[in-house]
Order: structure tokens, then sequence, then C-alpha cells
């Protein structure tokens, strides 16, 4: 082991040299001298330095020596913020290719599989440039645990700073939106969606009903910086869970006090949509105190990003929220034509309700558009976009008068007419689709016209041009797919693809595809729901603890239930967890709490039987015995509805005929991939997966890397599983 000349601490080998955290500089040894060979350095030897332990000042003027030098100026790499004393395979290599691309202002994607580190590697490489040229990091994701797990990296990278006394301050918070983090109990009792909490908030502040805000302002008074409320929190990285518990402690508002923290954080880690919805986007970015040229995007679990850009980009009505407008309208005496306007969609809406035989039908924006405004007797397109316009201004004053008189404003007449507002400047384009829609609710139908977007360049484009650069994260992502949906080639910046090796050791995977199944829709039948039961039995009998089961589809589900699931389950000891459309999150963290339990002893495990896409197959892990086998049952292509249909045909003319690739299989694919990972975590788990749908093997190529490369394809015998999944499991 060496120690540092400078300051004695450990240097810790890299490539050929040891580098030393405390100073930030490279060494060799030469004829038995350490020499620094820094990259744009010429060798020159360094002479130890003579301490006297007991002298304050000595260590003083070592530490000002070092600071000061301009020989060797302390700088800052991606060695200063790994926390860990060794590298795991490939993460260096990684790290240096990301560090180079982000100096290089670049859009980049790194593929790697769960093991691979992928929230330090990115940390390391990105932090050094941040902190040189003074930029904000938005670390973006989809989860609360996945929040919590970069803010606990980045609090080993805050503490090993400290530990290794590098004077550099590392902070950050993880924020949640405002229903999640609101105290206040009138908001918090009408179950708001967040546009309609946005006015709620606004009201109850403007009229100072907020005791918590009215706090928080008196604690902003008391302090020039608010990290001075409680310095021991929020010098660190904070997570949103421990900012909720403060403040209900303190009785402050937790959502301004995140966003009044937000300019003092280096790090901010939150939800997608902080960003990529415009209407919350420049909100948060005066917040923030920093343009979007000055700010590093990380993207987590970026394949969840393509959805996002399209659903901020598409909007709805439904006859519920227009009967609201119609109340809001006839107590404010609105003019006449307001409520005719009104009361003809209701009307239109509970016609088409009755009328369609089918789930989802397209319509012709341009004709509806037509009726529309030749139901109000105006001549032309332009009246009734003045029409909109003045509906507009109406709904403003309403709100006014809303919080004159105290009351709270849900600004229902505002989203009707943004409504229309955008249906008149896309009805024309290509890159959008317009249908009815019906939906299951809780046993009753309800219907809804909605404006799709197909395109996520739309969003995404603007974005990753503005900002200084980008880096792309995922497990399961197709790289060729992603850089292409998202235009990472085509937003002003050049691209950097990554793919990493996988880090598992080959005997902890078993992948397999079985023949023998085929869920296209003429193949669900009684016999083939028979066959996957004997093959699901044959996984349970060999597989120890926990078993995830995640089909296709809610029929495959229910088919599967139905035709004796439980009682299998029943034969081998275990319990059987069944995933429900319409649980809360509350009920269905419960859910996945008590499958869980079931793997300790002396239980003997039990299964859960859920939906490829769900938050179960996508947005919880399994490591250990949490699940030690996993069963994809069926292809989880959606259906083939008239908006998949209307993408499908728009990335046919703007992709160059991979319409079906990008629309259709992509998502069907990474949906099985997401699934498939759930058990395989950590570099010690061991897991099984197998495709139980002999078109796996004709889609092989489209499979994650790191699985494909374990694939076995088990004939359709009887027993054939047990003797593969026995093996592996040591059984036999």
């Amino acid at each position: 082991m060496k120690f540092c000349p400078n300051c004695e601490k450990v240097l810790f080998p890299t490539n050929n040299r040891l580098y030393c955290k405390g100073c930030s500089l490279y060494y060799v040894l030469k004829k038995g001298s350490l020499v620094i060979k820094n990259d744009n350095d010429s060798s020159c030897e360094i002479n130890p330095v003579s301490y006297d332990y007991n002298d304050s000042d000595a260590r003083k003027k070592r530490n000002s020596d070092i600071n000061t030098s301009n020989a060797y100026p302390q700088k800052s790499s991606y060695l200063t913020f790994f926390p860990y004393e060794h590298f795991r395979k490939n993460q260096e290599r990684i790290i240096k290719q990301i560090e180079k691309a982000a100096l290089e202002k670049k859009n980049s994607l790194l593929a790697a599989p769960n093991g691979t580190g992928k929230t330090i590697i990115a940390l390391s490489a990105i932090l050094p440039l941040a902190i040189k040229k003074n930029l904000k990091i938005l670390y973006l994701c989809r989860t609360h645990s996945q929040n919590t797990r970069i803010i606990k990296e980045l609090t080993k990278i805050s503490n090993h700073l400290k530990n290794n006394d590098i004077n550099i301050k590392v902070n950050g918070l993880s924020i949640r939106g405002r229903n999640e983090m609101c105290l206040n109990e009138v908001l918090l009792s009408l179950k708001l969606n967040p546009r309609e909490s946005m006015a709620v908030c606004s009201d109850l502040r403007k009229n100072r009903s907020c005791k918590f805000f009215l706090n928080l302002l008196k604690k902003r008074d008391q302090y020039d910086n608010l990290t001075n409320i409680a310095p021991e929190i929020f010098n660190n990285p904070v997570d949103a869970e421990d900012l909720i518990k403060f403040c209900i402690d303190q009785k402050l508002c937790p959502y301004f006090l995140s966003k009044f923290l937000l300019k003092d954080m280096k790090l901010i880690i939150c939800n997608y949509q902080w960003l990529f919805n415009p209407s919350i986007q420049q909100n948060f970015m005066q917040f923030i105190d920093k343009e979007l040229t000055n700010c590093i995007l990380i993207l987590d679990e970026c394949h969840n990003v393509i959805d996002v850009a399209t659903e901020v980009n598409s909007d709805r009505l439904t006859p519920y929220s227009l009967r609201l407008c119609l109340k809001d309208l006839e107590i404010y005496r609105s003019p006449t034509i307001m409520q005719t306007f009104v009361k003809a969609l209701i009307s239109h809406l509970e016609k088409k309700k009755k009328s369609l035989t089918v789930f989802e039908k397209e319509i012709d924006a341009e004709k509806l558009l037509a009726q529309v405004y030749s139901i109000l007797r105006f001549v032309n397109l332009n009246e009734f976009k003045n029409f909109v316009n003045d509906l507009l201004d109406y709904s403003a004053s309403v709100h006014e008068e809303k919080l004159a008189n105290g009351d709270i404003s849900r600004d229902y007449l505002g989203s009707l007419a943004e409504f229309w507002m955008k249906w008149i400047r896309c009805y024309l384009l290509e890159n959008y689709f317009f249908c009815y829609n019906i939906k299951q609710v809780k046993g009753k139908s309800t219907i809804s016209i909605e404006i799709v977007a197909l395109d996520p360049r739309e969003i995404a484009i603007p974005i990753l041009k503005e900002c200084y650069t980008s880096l792309h994260l995922s497990g399961t992502v197709n790289p060729y797919v992603y850089n292409n949906l998202m235009s990472l080639q085509q937003s002003g910046k050049s691209y950097k693809g990554i793919i990493a090796e996988s880090p598992f050791q080959k005997q902890h995977i078993k992948a397999i595809i079985t023949e023998g199944v085929d869920t296209r829709r003429e193949n669900r039948n009684p016999p083939m729901f028979k066959k996957i039961l004997s093959k699901i039995e044959e996984v349970i009998s060999s597989t120890p603890a926990n078993i995830g089961i995640f089909c296709a589809s809610y029929k495959i589900l229910n088919a599967l239930a139905n035709s004796g699931i439980e009682s299998i389950a029943m034969n081998y000891n275990k319990k059987l967890f069944m995933e429900e459309p319409g649980l809360s999150a509350s009920e269905n963290a419960d859910l996945i709490n008590d499958f869980k339990s079931m793997a300790s002893k002396p239980r003997n495990g039990a299964i859960l039987l859920g939906v490829c896409g769900g938050r179960n197959s996508e947005g919880e892990d399994y490591p250990g015995d949490h699940m030690n086998s996993v069963i994809i049952a069926g292809f989880p292509y959606h259906l083939p509805t008239p908006r998949v249909n209307a993408k499908i045909k728009y990335y046919d003319r703007v992709f160059n005929g991979q319409g079906w690739n990008f629309a259709y299989l992509y998502p069907a694919i990474q949906r099985a991939n997401q699934a498939s990972g759930r058990p395989i975590r950590k570099i010690s788990d061991k897991g099984a997966l197998i495709f139980m749908d002999s078109r796996f093997k004709a889609k092989l190529k489209w499979i994650s890397d790191w699985i494909r490369n374990e694939i076995e394809i088990v004939p359709d015998k009887p027993n054939a599983i047990i003797r593969n999944l026995s093996r592996f499991w040591g059984k036999i």
C-alpha cells in the first residue's frame, strides 16, 4: 500500500497510476520514488513533507500549499467523487467515456443491466463537470424508490469527501409533486389532479388560508438562506421523505420549502414531469434560478420518457369536467352562448357513448371542428377562435371573483378553453390523433374526447437542445429505437452510445423460452390455458421461495385465475397474490410487502400474478428470495387500437418504414424486458427468467443483451422445464 507524500492519504490504484483523492493528483513509481504523472503534466518528483502532528499551523500550511500551488492546482476528477474502494467490472471505463462525452456537450446513452452501478457511474462522471462549470444537475426519475437510491449514493459521496478532507460541497434534494407533499387538509380532501391542485394552492396562499405556507414565510424572513433553518439537514443530500417529516414536525409547507431550497442545491432529483411537462417546466426553472443551458440532465430509466413526452402533450375532455364547467357558467351568469357550447358538447358525448360499438374511434378533426362552430352559428374558424379566447378570459374573471369571495377555485373553464385552442392548433398536423375513447371505471363506462400526441420529439428536442449536456440511463432500452424516437442526434448535439457488458455470473442466470405456447387471440382457449398452467406448475415445483408471473394482459391473467392457478399454488403450499386494476398506491404496497414476506422461512414462498407494463413488473424490485423465478406469460403486445395503428402509420412515414417495429413491437418487448429483470437486481442475485410464448424465439434479437446471451429453448415436452430448472436450483 502506498501513501501520498503530500497529505499521507492512501493512494488508489487506477490503470498504471496511483491516485490521491485528497490532492486529486496521479503518481507513478519511478526508481522507488513517487512521481507526479497527471494527464497533461510532465513528470516531476515530490519529496515527502515533514509534519509536526502537534502543530496545527503546519497542517494549515500544508493545505494552503496544496490549494494555492500554481504548478499543481487542485482539480477534481471522477476519482475524487467515487466513494468505493474498488470499481466493478468496466465501471471505470464507462465513467471515463461519460465524462469525456459530457465535456464535449454530447447526448449520451448508457444501456447497462442492473448491477452495473449506473447511479454511481453517472454521479462520479458528471459531478466534476458540474463543480467546475457551476452547473446544476437535474436527475430525472420515475419512482420515489429511485429518488431515494440516488440520495443514498449522493450521501456516500458527500461523506467520502468529508472523510477525506476534500473541500467540495455536494448537496442535493429529491422533490415530489404538490399532491404528494402538501399537508393542507382542505387541498388533500379534494383529491385534485396536478393542474387543479396548483390553482387551489394558489388561492389558499393568496387568501392566507394555509398555515403551513404562512409559517414558512415567517421562517424565510428570518434567514437569508433557507438551508440555515436546519443546516445539519439541508447542507447534505436530503430525501423528500425526510424533508416532509421535518416539515410535519415544524408545521411548515414541504412543497414550497423544497422549491425555495432548489437554488442552493447542486443536484435536484425529481420526476420527468417537472421538466417535460410544459405547464410545470417554466415555474420549476424559475425556482432553480438557472437557465436550462446551465443544467446537466440525467434521465434514469429513460425508456419511460418516450411515453411521458407524448402524454404531457396530449389532452382530453369528459362529460364530468364539462358539467363542472357548466355549473361555473351558470353560477357566474355567463353569456348564453358559452352555456350553449358546453351543453352541446355534453349532449354530443352522451350520444356517442350510446351509439359507439367499439372502445375507441378515430375522429375527423377538421370535420368535428366545423360542426362545433356551426352549432354556435359562427361563419368561420376565426370567429370560433375568438370565442375560445373570450372563454379563456371569462375563466380568469370567474377565478378572480371566486378568490375575492374566499372560495376555492378549480379552473375548469380555463382547461376547456385550452383544449379547444390546442385542437385548433393541431387539427391539421399529422403527428396528432383525435378520437373518442370509452373506458370501464368501477363497472361504469365513461367516454372522453381526446387529442393524442404521437411524436415524443416535439417535447424532447427543445429540452435536449437547450441543456448543457444529457445522460440517458436504462437497463433495457434499445439504443437504436430510443435514439430515433428521442432524436438524440438531431437535437443540436452529437451522440455517444455506450453499451455495458453484463456484470452477472453466467451461473446466476437461467433464461429460457418455452415452445408450445402461443397466446395470440385465436389460440386463447381452454386447451391452451391448460397447457400454460401445466408449464407454470413445472416452474413452481422447481423454484424455491417466491415466483412472479407477469401476464401479457389482464385477459390472460383472469383466464389463468379462472383455470385454477390458485389450487396449483396451494398444492405446493404457496399463497397466491393477484394484482388488480384500480388498487391505490398504499393498497398495492401492502400487497407487495405481504408477497415478499412469504419468502422468509418458515413460510414456503408465494406467487405474484400480475401484468407486464404494470407498476409491479416495472417499478418494483424483488432481490434475493423475494422473486427467484419470473414467468412472462404471453407476448405483451398492446391491442391494435386506432391510436396504435395511427402511430404505426405515422412512424412509417417519419422513420423510414419502421412503424411496426417502433410503435408496436418495441413497446411490447420493452415490457417483457422490464418484467424479466425483476428477480436479478444485485450482483449476488440468482434468478430464472421464463418467456412463456414461442413467439419470443422469433424476436430473440430484441430481448436485452444480458438475457439474450443466456437464452435456451426448452422443447414442448412433459417435465422439460423441471429438468432444466432443477439443475439450476440444485434440486437434482
